[in-house]
């Protein structure tokens, strides 16, 4: 943005500006890189050369749009571009850059990104649930852990896991699962089950019961139990969610945003990339945690929560992210830039409107016409390189003689 300072033309210097921020960041990729792992295995290369080029072809078009109307009364000028001299870059200049931009990109992380992550989490965890529902979830638990008992009643083990000893189990049975599931090859079990055994040899006859027909009650009450446990957690933290203030937030735009595919969730980690784009990553962590502080990874538990999602939803919200507005800091240089909060205002504004249009008619286009997320890709592809190549043919009036 600082760099269109150079530009004398003052006519292509707001151009430039206002499609600059089209391009795509690498703070755009993390969520890129979520939705083509979850939805476009198959097909990661060319889907990220569509998303590394389609901002391209969509700026070419736009800024000869935004000539034709909002700017056609800017001044213009011949282009003249005096090239410096080229030089060998030296191992201490390539050196004390990248540490520059480390530096840069450590600064981000620690204030913007951290400061709107905190944020995400107060709106997304208040005002919490009232009294009556937390009591609720609470009667839920212990009629769950009651029933538990109810059904290893009479075995030599009840006792063991009466009072705190229950939760000691808990986490011990949780321990004992992620190690295994760590585990390469026979060795690395035994040695597993070895060291649990060591550590207790009452839990692991539970965990690991054999032949003996008490464990194995114990063992499938307690499975029961972890899958009750689990969805209560669940309920209670979507409740907790949709109840919160980003929450209501993301619910009043679902009507709107429906259309494009979206839902009160994606709306939740869109509106907080608006701030820094890396944080719809971060946020869509905290809407999908896993229940009991599972280690899943995100792309599993997004795709397992969200059952009626596809790759055609998956390609709109790239889309919408690909076209949405710059970062806080960009909008800024935008009004130092231009001189105008209108211009900043504008630039903001016109993105959303553009990427909410594009991932409209991605998704419900795509919907109405049978189209899978590939075909709809294509078809998207080159219909925006044909808007492009009309819009080249679109003749200049005589002001930008």
């Amino acid at each position: 943005m600082m760099a269109c300072r150079a530009i004398k033309d003052e006519r292509a210097r707001m151009a430039t500006i206002l499609t600059v921020p089209l391009m795509n960041c690498m703070a755009k990729i993390p969520l890129y890189t979520l939705l083509v792992s979850i939805y476009f295995a198959r097909y990661k290369g060319t889907v990220m050369f569509f998303i590394a080029t389609i901002t391209i072809i969509v700026a070419l078009a736009v800024a000869k749009a935004l000539s034709l109307t909002v700017l056609r009364r800017k001044e213009t000028a011949p282009f003249i571009l005096e090239m410096p001299p080229y030089q060998l870059p030296t191992v201490q200049g390539v050196l004390r850059r990248c540490l520059e931009r480390v530096w840069l990109f450590v600064r981000k992380v620690m204030t913007i990104i951290i400061a709107i992550a905190i944020i995400v989490y107060v709106l997304i965890s208040f005002p919490g649930l009232s009294e009556e529902r937390k009591v609720y979830y609470e009667t839920q638990a212990k009629e769950a852990i009651a029933a538990f008992f109810d059904r290893v009643k009479g075995t030599s083990y009840a006792g063991l896991l009466e009072g705190p000893r229950l939760m000691e189990f808990m986490e011990y049975w949780n321990a004992y699962k992620k190690a295994r599931m760590g585990a390469k090859d026979k060795e690395e079990k035994r040695a597993i089950d070895e060291e649990f055994r060591r550590k207790d040899p009452e839990f692991f006859r539970i965990v690991k019961p054999g032949r003996d027909k008490e464990a194995r009650r114990v063992n499938r009450a307690f499975k029961k139990l972890i899958r009750a446990r689990k969805k209560l957690l669940r309920r209670k933290r979507e409740e907790t969610i949709l109840s919160s203030y980003l929450g209501r937030f993301g619910r009043l735009l679902e009507p709107f945003t429906r259309f494009a595919g979206f839902n009160w969730r994606i709306n939740i980690a869109l509106l907080s990339s608006f701030a820094a784009k890396e944080s719809s990553v971060a946020t869509l962590g905290a809407i999908y945690q896993s229940p009991g502080g599972g280690e899943a990874a995100l792309g599993a538990r997004m795709k397992k929560e969200e059952r009626g999602f596809t790759p055609l939803h998956a390609l709109a919200v790239m889309i919408f992210m690909a076209m949405y507005p710059p970062c806080i800091p960009t909008l800024v240089m935008v009004k130092l830039e231009s001189g105008s909060i209108g211009w900043m205002l504008f630039a903001a504004l016109y993105p959303t409107l553009l990427g909410l249009m594009m991932a409209i008619l991605v998704f419900s286009g795509g919907s109405l016409l049978g189209l899978s997320g590939i075909q709809a890709m294509v078809g998207f592809y080159a219909l925006a390189i044909a808007i492009t190549a009309v819009m080249a043919l679109i003749k200049r009036g005589p002001e930008y003689e």
